[in-house]
């Protein structure tokens, strides 16, 4: 697996598994970047935990995130809405 993630990655995924991108592009890559670095995964990996719930290392315990999985998504989810806010 590739250890970064482009726009056209993200949208070529989106469109081929799930129909038309309702996302920011460049936001979710960015996320997926910045997430990926506080966290020791490949932005790839946390794209796949984000978009499919493709478990992690210790994000799961019987199909449910665990706590870190949930603070993983929570920080994806500020990363993703905070990085273009205007102040």
């Amino acid at each position: 697996m590739s250890k970064t993630i482009s726009q056209k990655y993200i949208r070529d995924y989106i469109t081929e598994h799930y129909g038309k991108v309702r996302h920011n592009l460049r936001r979710m890559a960015k996320a997926c970047r910045i997430v990926a670095k506080i966290y020791g995964y490949t932005p790839k990996q946390i794209f796949h935990f984000m978009i499919e719930q493709k478990p992690l290392t210790g994000t799961h315990s019987y199909g449910f995130n665990t706590a870190y999985g949930r603070e993983i998504r929570e920080e994806f989810e500020v990363q993703y809405h905070e990085m273009y806010k205007k102040i």
